[in-house]
């Protein structure tokens, strides 16, 4: 097949979701286990949920030519796919006893000055 059949490998969103995949892959590997994860659920949920933002990305971008409409639902399930990780997210700090960064923080500031 043709790159040009895979137009959403060039969007921004899609591209963002995977770097979003991948780091939660690694972060669940690193830092979820039998101990603080015992029957593996969370490990699931996140890694199910990173997964599945990009794949209703490509999916609802191949098919605009047909149904807009279902183009811009599959659009919503990963926008709150997003939201329902990053929930997780928050559950595991507070787990640990940390709070997420203030918007003024260096790490903050260090990741959200990272460009794709």
């Amino acid at each position: 097949m043709e790159i040009k059949h895979f137009g959403y490998y060039w969007l921004d969103t899609w591209v963002l979701a995977n770097v979003i995949q991948l780091a939660t892959q690694d972060f669940c590997i690193r830092y979820l286990n039998r101990t603080n994860d015992p029957c593996g659920r969370q490990f699931d949920q996140m890694t199910q949920a990173a997964r599945s933002a990009p794949a209703n990305i490509a999916e609802g971008n191949s098919r605009h030519s047909t149904s807009r409409e279902t183009e811009m639902k599959l659009t919503d399930v990963a926008r709150a796919t997003l939201s329902e990780l990053a929930n997780d997210y928050l559950n595991w700090l507070l787990r640990q006893e940390s709070i997420p960064w203030s918007v003024n923080s260096p790490e903050y500031l260090a990741v959200s000055n990272l460009r794709l």
